[in-house]
């Protein structure tokens, strides 16, 4: 009897604490979709996660410029896939690593005239990049001008459309894990397109995250039960059963 009691209390904390988080995120598969049902790298690992903590998420998937706009003014809302950067570092609670974010422009290989040594020398082509992310603030801060260079979309696959049809030249893109995936699916040859400019300034991790004023109790269980995960070789197996390449050395 004694044993039970004890065993209940132990489950209290646990209980009180349990909570229903909003999660935003975009479609980025293989890393999050909702398709045919919510599945993805980043998605199962923030589900593995919440489960572990006694909490339920209520996933939504919007364009990424709404998710953004949301996780910027909402505690306590989970955010994937978010590029760690300098400008977002004190702000975001960083639970745990997903992938690398290895940033590049990428060109028909049918246009090898559209070959820019620097990145300066991209502003002669039409960039495609997604509202409100970090490639397209980066991109800003270049020169590049909204309207006359740079064309903004609500997601990546409009502009790997885009890029197929001729409307842009280059398209910067984040994890060519992702880039290569989405070209499959769509029933094209991933070397369909090929690297013109790698951009090493933007590229780096890709994080699971929680949105600025979270509370840093939360965050540090979540933090933890992300350790314990890796630990347990989560991430690895979870791309083997997605058939997902493995990640380079030092990589989750």
């Amino acid at each position: 009897m004694r044993s039970a009691l004890l065993l209940l209390l132990s489950c209290l904390p646990m209980a009180a604490q349990a909570a229903r988080l909003l999660a935003v995120t975009t479609d980025f598969p293989p890393f999050q979709s909702a398709s045919p049902q919510p599945w993805g790298l980043a998605l199962q690992t923030a589900q593995a996660l919440a489960q572990r903590n006694g909490d339920t998420l209520d996933i939504r998937f919007l364009p990424w410029p709404r998710a953004y706009q949301i996780a910027e003014s909402t505690p306590d809302t989970l955010i994937f896939c978010l590029a760690r950067t300098p400008e977002r570092e004190a702000r975001y609670g960083w639970i745990g690593q997903i992938a690398h974010n290895d940033v590049v422009l990428w060109r028909l290989r049918s246009r090898p005239e559209v070959n820019p040594h620097t990145l300066a020398d991209a502003r002669r082509w039409q960039l495609g990049v997604t509202a409100q992310d970090v490639k397209a603030r980066y991109l800003l801060q270049q020169g590049f001008v909204i309207g006359s260079n740079l064309q903004e979309s609500s997601d990546d696959g409009s502009n790997i459309r885009k890029l197929l049809a001729g409307r842009i030249d280059l398209l910067p893109f984040s994890s060519s894990t992702a880039l290569h995936y989405q070209l499959r699916e769509a029933g094209l040859a991933p070397d369909s397109l090929q690297p013109a400019l790698a951009l090493p300034a933007l590229s780096g991790q890709l994080y699971l995250a929680f949105s600025p004023g979270s509370n840093r109790a939360r965050l540090t269980r979540y933090v933890a039960q992300f350790h314990r995960l890796q630990q347990q070789k989560f991430l690895p197996r979870l791309r083997q059963q997605l058939q997902l390449p493995p990640e380079a050395p030092g990589q989750p």
